[in-house]
């Protein structure tokens, strides 16, 4: 058998040298211990900079998803709004079977302007371009004489004017005349100034309405941005329309020109 007392003294070196750094807290000449400290600490670190890296990812891929829902529930909306009227929209007018193409017509029109699909959607449902109003024109800048002179004052449903393209029909109730015409859009013009101008004629169960003459009666209406004007010419005279806003009036022309039969309608020159 070795005998073991080298082993022991080689022990006691190395146990001696460990207590005396221990006390004078001096590190080794060769600095492997911090260095594989900061390796220690780095390797932490790096595990505890995997889900902080993630993190940013994940946010992107949340808002992204965010996104693509809002963009699906605009389109799905459209969509709705579309499917809903499809059957209806083409019996209206097989030129239009989509609430897209009219919405892109009426679009371009305004200049880009965009349109809710709803709105559009109720005032199709609706046959009369007007109804009467109970309101007697309070917003109108008309004289004490104008408010009562017979006119016929209406709300004026400026939504449904504007939904009108080529080949739409529309009602247009006329309480001075008793009658409630109908008429057929047969063009719609954007012009310079903004406004657009649709034009049409009287049409019934057989086709245009026309006068003696062979000649339809037509039908003409301008919108800009808060008035609209329009007149029609009927078998029951000419009747001219006007608007701001929701509320106008409607009249038969002949009623608007007032003449004083005690003044002459004719003008007098001077004496020479």
């Amino acid at each position: 058998m070795k005998p073991i007392y080298p082993v022991l003294a080689v022990g006691a070196i190395f146990l001696g040298t460990a207590v005396w750094m221990s006390q004078s807290g001096e590190a080794p000449l060769d600095g492997k211990v911090p260095e594989q400290a900061s390796i220690s600490t780095d390797a932490t670190s790096g595990i505890d900079a995997g889900p902080s890296a993630q993190q940013p990812s994940e946010h992107v891929e949340q808002q992204a998803a965010q996104a693509t829902s809002e963009t699906a529930s605009v389109d799905s909306a459209v969509t709705d709004a579309d499917l809903l009227q499809e059957q209806q929209l083409i019996e209206l007018n097989p030129d239009y079977p989509t609430m897209a193409m009219r919405l892109h017509e009426m679009t371009a029109r305004r200049d880009g302007q965009a349109f809710d699909p709803a709105k559009v959607r109720d005032a199709l449902a609706a046959s009369a371009a007007w109804e009467p109003s109970d309101d007697a024109g309070a917003g109108l800048d008309l004289t004490e004489e104008e408010r009562n002179d017979g006119r016929e004052f209406i709300e004026f449903k400026r939504m449904k004017l504007e939904t009108l393209v080529a080949g739409d029909t529309l009602e247009l109730p006329v309480s001075q005349s008793g009658q409630t015409y109908q008429a057929e859009i047969t063009q719609a013009v954007a012009n310079s100034d903004g406004s657009v101008t649709w034009h049409g004629k009287l049409v019934d169960e057989l086709g245009a309405v026309t006068d003696e003459s062979g000649s339809a009666y037509d039908v003409t209406f301008t919108s800009g941005q808060r008035m609209a004007s329009g007149g029609m010419f009927t078998p029951e005279g000419h009747f001219v329309i006007e608007a701001v806003g929701e509320q106008g009036w409607i009249a038969n022309a002949s009623t608007l020109f007032k003449f004083d039969e005690n003044e002459p309608d004719y003008v007098i020159p001077d004496d020479l």
